[in-house]
């Protein structure tokens, strides 16, 4: 069972529980002799299949060792092997045959499968397969090799960013690629120009996948998606989910189309609002050992020229949100049923611990903060919900003599139930809502904790990485210890004292290989629930105490 099946097993069970609880002690009377101390948008649809797929252009080899081709302006010439580009976010190298991306490295994030920073090509793979389709005829691109304008191009920071121009001419045939470097970030423009007024389609392919740079391999190539925003809705599907041999086309409006592991993600994304590409083509195939993800995306040709935007780079949030319309969305949170449900609350909790890391240095103590902070934004909750139960608790006596007297006429018997609660101003439901309020957060904090890149590498006390699970498994004991210590305060039936030790043994091992950080938020949680649920019972047991003695 994955690690989502186990969760969503548990936080249904949690729920279940929580909500048969409250009402089992709702129904439960009062102690005779209480001491007076003692108190889930619908998933995107893809367009009609009427919609033709691109071809996409054939895979391109990164050659062992420069060759000459039929281009006029090399004369005879040898091209470099590759062009390096370095800025302070990554270093890039750039093939002459194509100008497909042979390499790109993140300088940023450590490799956890290799020595040095993230590598997102795979060694034997090359990014950008171009085609142009001008109507009559196809340039296949990526057979062209070209003259370049540099062989090396680094950018420091605040430089100014830089072209490099690969160009080809052959006869009256001249064709000119331009990629333009900004040292501030992931974003290459990329610009095509046919040397000539034709219209047509520029294709543009990325695949077989992603490199996974994860410890667990495994979950980040389950986590691999083609992800497209197109007419306004975000499509994502796994190699699985597109049948072999077969391709998915997407026809419409298209923002942006590419490939997201966990973690880092290949898009080639409009030029403009006013500029969209025009089509996207998803093809999959699920093997024995890796997914094959191949993504081709269109771009009209106008006048023979052609342009987009490229961005390869990490999932984060804040840079994401900030460059295309709907690409914060391309991490979906939760299942499908459920989706609409858990993004806002997703979404605000990545909000809200980016903006205290501007403050905390140290994720593990922004968990400390954040946990704190929405269990004081749902104390009055808590406290309602205890409120409610004493409330229903002392009115048990009172229930039972209306169950009695009209137990012949169960009609009336409701009607008179109703009244009593009118009466006394109780809400049998009253117990249970307030706590099931919360629950949205802890579905939406676990998919913020399965791929927000922020936590990832970062360390925290005897943790070496927070999106890891707890090595020493401190952690998960330590939470169900809370579990057993709040259930233990609250539970005073013995028919229900099997669950005080059932739940937190069963959650133990539920969150024994889940991201240490969000164990580290559910512990604190419950530590916090237990002391005010321990507050409230003493006080409120010292309330009605007094209220006695001056009765009496």
């Amino acid at each position: 069972m994955n690690d989502q099946r186990r969760v969503l097993l548990a936080f249904l069970l949690m729920a279940a529980v929580l909500a048969f609880s409250q009402w089992w002690y709702s129904q439960m009377s009062p102690p005779e002799e209480a001491p007076p101390r003692e108190g889930a948008p619908p998933e995107a649809v893809a367009p009609p299949p009427t919609a033709a797929p691109i071809e996409t252009p054939p895979p391109t080899p990164v050659p062992a060792a420069p060759a000459t081709v039929d281009n006029e302006l090399l004369a005879g010439q040898r091209s470099p092997a590759s062009v390096i580009v370095e800025t302070p976010f990554y270093r890039a190298a750039i093939d002459p045959k194509g100008g497909t991306l042979g390499a790109i490295e993140l300088n940023r994030y450590p490799s956890f499968t290799d020595s040095g920073p993230v590598q997102l090509v795979p060694e034997t793979a090359s990014f950008l397969r171009r085609a142009a389709d001008l109507g009559t005829h196809r340039l296949a691109l990526s057979d062209i090799r070209f003259a370049v304008s540099d062989t090396l191009l680094q950018l420091g920071p605040g430089d100014e960013g830089r072209d490099l121009t690969l160009r080809y001419k052959s006869g009256e045939r001249a064709i000119t690629q331009t990629y333009r470097f900004d040292p501030s970030g992931y974003v290459i423009d990329y610009e095509l120009d046919v040397g000539s007024s034709e219209n047509g389609l520029l294709v543009t392919s990325l695949g077989p996948r992603l490199e996974s740079n994860e410890k667990n391999t495994r979950d980040d190539y389950g986590q691999m998606r083609a992800v497209a925003r197109v007419d306004g809705e975000v499509i994502s599907r796994q190699a699985k989910e597109v049948d072999e041999g077969e391709a998915l086309a997407l026809a419409g409006d298209v923002d942006w189309a590419g490939i997201r592991s966990k973690y880092f993600l290949a898009v080639v994304m409009a030029a403009s609002e006013d500029e969209l590409l025009s089509a996207a083509t998803m093809e999959g195939e699920a093997s024995d050992s890796l997914p094959l993800v191949d993504v081709a995306v269109g771009a009209r040709i106008r006048d023979g020229r052609a342009a987009y935007r490229l961005y390869v780079g990490p999932q984060e949030y804040q840079r994401l949100s900030q460059l295309n319309e709907g690409l914060d969305d391309v991490s979906q949170y939760g299942w499908s049923w459920i989706r609409w449900m858990i993004t806002p609350f997703a979404k605000l909790c990545v909000i809200i611990m980016l903006w205290l890391h501007n403050f905390i240095p140290s994720y593990g103590l922004v968990l400390t903060v954040f946990a704190l902070l929405v269990r004081v934004v749902t104390w009055p909750l808590t406290t309602k919900s205890y409120q409610s139960i004493r409330a229903m608790q002392k009115l048990q006596p009172e229930l039972q003599r209306v169950r009695e007297q009209y137990k012949a006429d169960p009609q009336r018997m409701q009607q008179e139930t109703m009244a009593l609660y009118k009466e006394k101003k109780v809400n049998p439901l009253g117990g249970c809502l307030p706590n099931l309020i919360p629950m949205p957060i802890l579905f939406a904090l676990f998919f913020v904790f399965q791929s927000t890149i922020e936590f990832r590498g970062q360390p925290f006390l005897w943790l070496g990485d927070l999106s890891q699970p707890d090595p020493l498994y401190i952690l998960p004991v330590f939470m169900g210890a809370t579990i057993y210590a709040s259930s233990k305060l609250t539970t005073t039936d013995p028919k229900m004292a099997a669950m005080t030790y059932v739940m937190p043994v069963v959650l133990t091992f539920v969150f024994l290989n889940l991201a240490a950080g969000l164990v580290l938020y559910y512990a604190l949680s419950n530590l916090l629930t237990f002391v005010q649920q321990w507050w409230l019972k003493h006080s409120m047991g010292h309330m009605d105490g007094e209220a006695a003695e001056a009765a009496g």
